[in-house]
């Protein structure tokens, strides 16, 4: 059985995402006007603060959401690292399959754990520091508990987006974003309107998620399904062993998502303690419009990625490489276009809805823009090889977040530059090396050149089209 990528689940995929930002784009009026500028800059460090805890995933969900597609494209048996390739149509080895679904229950129900004494610990201190002991932030405390609240349970149910992906359910996936993102909104509107400000925005937080996870449990769950993993009993033996092999692989992507957190996301972390909350505020809405723009550029990509797994197994590499050039052209043009409308009218609609914080000027907008699409243009191409079942990049990752930290800390206690400092140390940092290799390493595996891979996309696009 393999795993096809019908119209329905990228028409649904593209939705999921532009209505996530219509829903961004329908809340953050009333946030930027109604919220006070510490407020605003307080929201952008949980959603920072939100991002580190993820790394607790430590690389599991994209492991287990890849190694769920082999196993509804064939596999009969899983591997430490790289993939057995399927010759004959096999049907679905349910036993592996009901493994692999106990192992991540397992896994997660102990790292919410964690997360939760993180939170209340070392997560509770900071927010103490930036707020002045609570005091700039009316109720911070109390937000700060909920949020926190928040982030466990995502974090609990998580891994039932990797179900449903690994499993190719792309449509039903992005429907339980859809149908989670309205109860956000409309909570958002009620609460805001009643006056519990950034409280009222934390509190639609925690209960939003309920929703995706219980539709996502019915939709992956189904009774026909249901009837033939439960008659298994998985031993926990089976389980640890289970463990041991998506481990191997999970703690490197890990590593690898400790390393982009530090590329893309400790910068704002780290300027909460030199900058005022008001520069926060404005660097961080930057990084918001440019990575809804970079998500929205990805969202085939992102897509496709069990169906590239399950073209791995089935060896089909001429048809591997026409997809994957084709979702690379098609992230290049949306990319493109998504800055134009954030340079050119963003500022506008901002004054126009009277916002209590400004972009940052054209010129760091445009520096930041180019450097976001080249990261991520190298960490498209980074997942491509991923699914191989091989993680080469670790080692690079961490160097390049390493550089990063060191470059912001030096740019903020010794320069003067702000936020333009911040936005060039991530931009060299990244320009080493990392922008190049993967690329180079992919398009070195089917022996052709960039240039080639760009015509394939373009070829591909406009075969599509006709």
């Amino acid at each position: 059985m393999g795993i096809t990528i019908s119209k329905k689940d990228v028409i649904w995929g593209y939705f999921a995402q532009l209505f996530s930002i219509a829903s961004g784009i329908l809340t953050l009026p009333l946030i930027l006007r109604m919220l006070t500028k510490e407020e605003i800059g307080l929201n952008y460090l949980l959603i920072t603060f939100g991002s580190l805890v993820s790394l607790f995933d430590f690389g599991f969900a994209s492991q287990f959401g890849r190694n769920i597609s082999y196993i509804f494209g064939g596999a009969q048996s899983l591997k430490r690292e790289g993939i057995n390739v399927v010759e004959n149509v096999y049907d679905i080895n349910y036993r592996l399959l009901a493994t692999m679904i106990h192992t991540a229950r397992f896994v997660y129900r102990r790292i919410a754990l964690i997360v939760f004494v993180a939170m209340f610990s070392l997560g509770t201190f900071y927010i103490y520091k930036v707020t002045n002991g609570f005091v700039s932030v009316k109720y911070s405390l109390i937000i700060w508990l909920i949020f926190s609240l928040s982030v466990f349970f995502e974090m609990y149910y998580s891994y039932y987006t990797a179900l449903l992906v690994g499993k190719g359910m792309i449509m039903e996936s992005r429907k339980a974003i859809v149908y989670s993102k309205i109860i956000y909104v409309i909570l958002t509107f009620i609460l805001l309107y009643l006056g519990f400000g950034l409280m009222g925005v934390v509190v639609a937080n925690l209960i939003a998620p309920f929703f995706n996870r219980i539709i996502s449990y019915r939709y992956f769950f189904t009774t026909d399904l249901k009837s033939k993993i439960d008659s298994f009993v998985i031993s926990k033996e089976e389980k640890i062993s289970l463990f041991k092999t998506v481990w191997h692989n999970a703690r490197k992507l890990g590593l690898v998502f400790i390393g982009a957190y530090a590329i893309n996301k400790f910068s704002l972390f780290l300027a909460g303690v030199y900058l005022p909350l008001q520069d926060i505020a404005s660097y961080g809405l930057m990084i918001q419009f440019v990575g809804l723009i970079s998500t929205i550029a990805g969202t085939l990509f992102s897509i496709n990625q069990s169906r590239f797994s399950a073209l791995r197994v089935s060896d089909q590499k001429s048809k591997l490489l026409k997809e994957f050039a084709y979702n690379m052209n098609i992230y290049y043009l949306l990319f493109i276009f998504g800055v134009l409308f954030l340079i050119f009218v963003c500022p506008w609609l901002l004054l126009f809805i009277g916002a209590n914080v400004k972009l940052p000027s054209i010129m760091i907008m445009c520096i930041f823009s180019i450097i976001v699409l080249l990261e991520g243009n190298h960490s498209n191409f980074a997942g491509f090889i991923i699914t191989k079942n091989d993680i080469p990049f670790v080692k690079s990752s961490l160097i390049a977040g390493a550089a990063i930290v060191i470059g912001d800390y030096f740019s903020l206690e010794f320069t003067t530059f702000g936020i333009l400092g911040l936005v060039v140390v991530q931009g060299i940092s990244q320009l080493v090396y990392a922008n190049w290799k993967w690329p180079y390493e992919v398009c070195k595996e089917f022996g052709i050149s960039f240039s080639a891979f760009i015509k394939i996309g373009m070829r591909e696009t406009l075969t599509r089209l006709r």
